[in-house]
């Protein structure tokens, strides 16, 4: 199945500021608005619930990226559009976030496996956006910034909750307040990008990532992805018999047999 949908239009050209499409189990979602450079705020946060919404309503879906056309990911919140310095900022905040919040929950809570393939700049939310994914996979002249701080605002869309579990309380404090730039490779060693690759090979490198997902075993995908998330909340002991009861529910499905079968049998497995 082949899916395009968006929510609405660019100002600057008609055209969707987020694409989607979806097709052999893969959601492809592109933030599409090189004019603003991917900035967070008014259609491309429209056109971005939107499309999550789709993405998450859908059948059949096993993996899905986010990534982005122009010259880089996205920075952040496009000021323009926010306008601190004018009447119903708190408002044009809440409005988004109450939109955002939710889908961002739910995507971490589905069995669909999310990749962030991401390049040029990360800022602001455009971290919230990159955290959100399961695997990241990043240029290797990519930028990064929390940035909050520096405009005197306070994070949002997950990054306090992020931060801290991927790099540590103090790490993540040193990011947030000082808003130091970084780049790929200090991003990998802090937990916040799996992959760096070179940008002259960026989108070879991240479809060769989907098509390994995309031939996994999505019943145990999704699982994997439910226990090692919902271990955060758990204790050993609860945590040892989720494992005990997930492994044997695998072990009942035909995508297991397939898996023992095809290793036994020296082949690829086809699940």
């Amino acid at each position: 199945m082949t899916q395009h949908a968006s929510g609405s239009a660019r100002a600057d050209t008609g055209a969707p500021a987020v694409s989607l499409t979806i097709e052999d189990g893969l959601a492809t979602i592109t933030l599409d608005s090189p004019a603003t450079r991917n900035a967070l705020g008014g259609r491309l946060n429209d056109d971005l619930a939107s499309v999550l919404a789709q993405v998450l309503d859908a059948e059949g879906v096993r993996v899905a990226v986010i990534r982005a056309n122009g010259p880089m990911f996205c920075p952040g919140a496009d000021l323009g559009w926010l306008q601190p310095e004018q009447p119903g900022a708190p408002g044009r905040i809440d409005g988004v976030l109450g939109a955002l919040n939710p889908l961002f929950a739910r995507l971490r809570a589905s069995p669909v496996i999310v990749v962030a393939a991401v390049h040029g700049a990360v800022a602001g939310g455009g971290l919230g956006l990159l955290n959100v994914a399961d695997l990241v996979i990043a240029a290797h002249s990519t930028r990064f910034n929390t940035a909050y701080t520096r405009i005197a605002a306070t994070p949002d869309l997950g990054t306090t909750y992020w931060l801290p579990r991927l790099a540590g309380e103090r790490r993540a404090l040193e990011l947030l307040l000082l808003t130091d730039g970084f780049d790929a490779a200090r991003a990998q060693a802090l937990g916040l990008v799996n992959f760096v690759v070179p940008a002259a090979s960026f989108d070879q490198e991240v479809n060769k990532l989907l098509r390994r997902l995309l031939a996994g075993p999505p019943g145990a995908f999704a699982a994997v992805k439910r226990l090692v998330y919902q271990a955060h909340d758990s204790d050993l002991a609860r945590h040892l018999e989720d494992e005990r009861q997930q492994l044997i529910a695998a072990a009942a499905q035909p995508e297991f047999a397939e898996g023992v079968r095809a290793f036994v049998e020296k082949r690829e497995p086809r699940f």
